[in-house]
């Protein structure tokens, strides 16, 4: 019993790890390839005024966009590959989890009858307002 369990345990074990490898690897070496390249620059301009709302350097649209098209897994990548600070990580962090995977979870809802479009906004207007309050606050503690 106890064998059994252990042996599923690391077949399981291995298996969330090549799940997690395939979606962060590829995203940490494309983002990582396109900050050497003059897209990044010009990303990281066309976004630097939205993220300076939340305090954020325009970098960190990358690892937001990713997070709302792909999965938390993808933004550790991206987090990583644009070497943010651990608050800057954590505005991006608490914006992507009420909006993550939009694409994906747009669909289900959408089979489910609900309509995708009223919970995407939903979700993205609740991103906004997380990723303000904690970024507001983080200013108001560190003055």
């Amino acid at each position: 019993m106890l064998a059994t369990s252990i042996k599923n345990g690391i077949k399981n074990g291995f298996k969330f790890c090549w799940f997690l490898i395939r979606i962060i690897v590829p995203v940490y070496f494309f983002i990582t390839i396109l900050r050497h390249t003059p897209a990044m620059d010009w990303l990281t301009m066309a976004f630097a005024p939205a993220m300076g709302l939340f305090h954020l350097p325009g970098e960190a649209a990358l690892p937001v966009i990713t997070g709302f098209l792909l999965d938390e897994y993808g933004v550790i990548a991206a987090i990583r590959a644009v070497n943010l600070s651990g608050f800057h990580a954590m505005i991006v962090a608490v914006m992507v989890l009420p909006a993550h995977s939009l694409i994906v979870e747009g669909a289900i809802i959408k089979k489910l009858g609900q309509s995708a479009t009223f919970f995407t906004i939903y979700r993205l207007i609740a991103a906004v307002i997380a990723g303000l309050v904690v970024s507001l606050l983080g200013v108001m503690i560190s003055v």
